[in-house]
């Protein structure tokens, strides 16, 4: 699994010795506790997961967690009323306390008192001593407003922060040795970069067979899982599933959604705020405009989810999985030209593939009918790319050559690439070379 990077990020801070705070988030799946468990391996740490039961059931599993973590009995029958108070407890028994708190944001949905609790125990006790304590959360919203916003009692006492964002396509592949690019492409566009969904996807299978059995089937993973994901985080789910289905439709501005939902623009906007903050949605904007953006499905899973499966579900609840991918088969492909165009941007920002310049921004442009897929721009040089998920002709090319000219990049040098499958446009990269740079 790739997470290397914030792997390094805590063992840095573990190795520093000193007091840390750190809070650890990210949505549903992404793989926070399975690092969280890499980085305690070995360690004289106590990792304890919240629940959602009660506040008084949670205490009494963590006083069953110190006291095997310390050896000492007692602390099953301590008469810790709070989460302080047993934090304190634990701080006077070892040199160094050092505990990870998983689904942190459940305690707080229980008791926002725990909190404050906890910010005064860390000032009293926690913070004169080497303690590492790690604070870990699925619940986005909760996390970044009541524990890492500036209204929290714990503002100001964290050391370190971490996001956990979905794996970057190079890492699931790797999750899926036995598939080829275009394969790989096709589980990306169903799953993206969550590892329990990549689990799903079984690479000795085709992509749709693994979307007939792991998405398209009652009772698998991810034939609900965009319900959860949404009751998960906001408290409206009916109100924002609303406004990502028919962004799913093609109402990508903020006036067509208004106008289809009959949400007012004011409000509808703060939902949109929240699903941007949540990876659901963004915001984009064409290369040289300010206004003018459109909202997009930013999540691969969602977006497949609202796409194929939501408006196939009475189907689906009478098992005609097949039927379904049958008659989605043209719609499917179309699907994955438009996940592969967006890959294909990620890929030229993050430099798995390689320009003859380094770019500084990577967009897209468009106007009325006319778009080009990607433009990079660095100091000196711009290029423009077209991408397609089948074959490109020579005029592909022509046609991208022509639309760059209404584009002002003021006097970099110009660049040209075509990505596609194969064809014989000029300056192409197709899928044999993207296979080897992303393996």
């Amino acid at each position: 699994m790739d997470r290397e990077v914030e792997l390094e990020f805590l063992e840095r801070r573990y190795r520093e010795g000193r007091p840390h705070l750190l809070v650890i988030y990210g949505r549903r799946r992404v793989g926070k506790t399975e690092l969280l468990k890499r980085f305690l391996a070995g360690k004289p740490c106590v990792y304890f997961l919240a629940t959602r039961t009660s506040i008084r059931d949670n205490l009494a599993a963590l006083r069953k967690r110190l006291a095997k973590a310390t050896g000492r009995r007692y602390f099953e029958k301590l008469e810790a009323a709070t989460l302080g108070e047993l934090l304190e407890a634990y701080a006077e028994e070892v040199e160094r306390p050092c505990l990870a708190i998983d689904e942190f944001g459940y305690l707080v949905e229980l008791d926002r008192g725990v909190v404050s609790e906890l910010q005064r125990a860390w000032d009293e006790y926690l913070s004169r001593k080497r303690s590492f304590l790690v604070l870990c959360g699925s619940t986005v919203s909760v996390i970044e407003t009541e524990v890492l916003g500036v209204r929290s009692p714990l503002y100001g006492r964290r050391t370190g922060s971490w996001k956990v964002e979905p794996l970057r396509f190079k890492s699931v592949r790797a999750l899926l040795p036995g598939y080829s690019f275009e394969d790989a492409v096709k589980a990306w566009a169903v799953v993206g970069g969550v590892p329990l969904y990549v689990k799903e996807f079984d690479d000795s299978k085709s992509p749709e067979e693994n979307i007939r059995d792991a998405v398209f089937s009652k009772g698998a993973l991810l034939y609900d899982e965009g319900y959860f994901l949404l009751r998960e985080e906001v408290r409206e789910p009916s109100t924002y599933l609303t406004i990502l289905k028919y962004i799913s439709l093609g109402y990508s501005s903020l006036g067509k959604l208004a106008s289809v939902t009959g949400y007012d623009r004011a409000n509808l906007s703060k939902y949109l705020a929240v699903l941007e903050n949540l990876g659901f949605v963004k915001h984009v904007v064409p290369l040289g405009q300010r206004r003018k953006g459109i909202y997009q499905l930013a999540d691969n899973y969602m977006w497949f989810w609202l796409k194929f499966v939501l408006p196939n579900k009475s189907d689906l609840e009478l098992g005609r999985a097949d039927e379904v991918l049958a008659r989605e088969r043209e719609r499917l492909e179309q699907h994955f030209g438009l996940v592969f165009e967006e890959l294909v941007r990620q890929l030229v920002a993050e430099g798995t593939l390689k320009l003859p310049f380094k770019p500084k921004q990577v967009a897209q442009w468009w106007h009325k009918d006319a778009q080009i897929d990607l433009i990079a721009l660095g100091d000196d040089d711009v290029l423009f790319a077209e991408v397609k998920w089948g074959k490109a002709t020579r005029r592909d090319y022509e046609r991208l050559v022509e639309l760059s000219q209404r584009v002002d990049t003021g006097h970099r040098r110009r660049h040209y690439l075509v990505v596609a499958k194969g064809g014989d446009a000029e300056n192409l990269i197709d899928f044999d070379e993207l296979d080897k740079a992303t393996r």
